[in-house]
């Protein structure tokens, strides 16, 4: 009986060591949008317009000819280092609304928070449109596999003027995260 519980402990504990694994590979989180779109009219009067993560899926899933928002979701690629769309149980990249690159990246000496400024590109935009100044939280289990991951920051980029469309100005928070709600941007290490 003793070497069947033994047996069922090491099962699970391959499984859960697993688990971790797949999360180090994946690097997909849920994201979390809260945006101000800020724009004018005809008249010239500022035009303000919250933005939140149903704005995107519905925006990716027009411009892509998707007309069923179910399993949609708005996750952030940490290998990619952007934000996608999702479709579907394979979780395939619908479309990719914003991606991060280049400025500056500054960890402390244990790898557990880092402070970053990048660069923001709108969809496939070759020209950032703006910055993303963020915190990263990371803490690591026994095998040095992620078990913790959150992003939080502030976001300001801007849509240039496109024929009889104003230009916009786009400027909130972007958080994203596992378990999303334990990140507290004020805790330090």
């Amino acid at each position: 009986m003793k070497s069947i519980k033994a047996i069922v402990t090491a099962i699970v504990s391959v499984g859960a060591l697993t688990l971790g694994l797949q999360t180090i590979q994946a690097q997909d989180f849920g994201a979390f949008v809260n945006l101000l779109s800020i724009t004018t009219n005809h008249d010239g009067t500022l035009v303000y317009h919250r933005l939140k993560n149903r704005d995107f899926i519905r925006a990716c899933a027009h411009d892509e000819g998707v007309t069923n928002l179910m399993g949609l979701s708005l996750v952030y690629n940490r290998t990619a280092d952007d934000l996608e769309v999702r479709q579907g149980t394979n979780q395939t990249a619908l479309c990719k609304p914003l991606s991060f690159s280049g400025g500056t990246w500054l960890s402390n000496s244990n790898l557990t928070r880092a402070e970053r400024l990048t660069f923001v590109f709108v969809e496939t935009n070759k020209v950032a449109n703006g910055t993303f100044a963020a915190t990263e939280r990371f803490h690591y289990g026994p095998s040095n596999e992620l078990t913790f991951f959150a992003l939080s920051g502030e976001l300001q980029y801007t849509v240039p003027a496109s024929g009889t469309n104003p230009p916009v100005i786009y400027k909130g928070r972007l958080s994203a995260g596992m378990p999303h709600g334990d990140f507290d941007e004020h805790d330090h290490d």
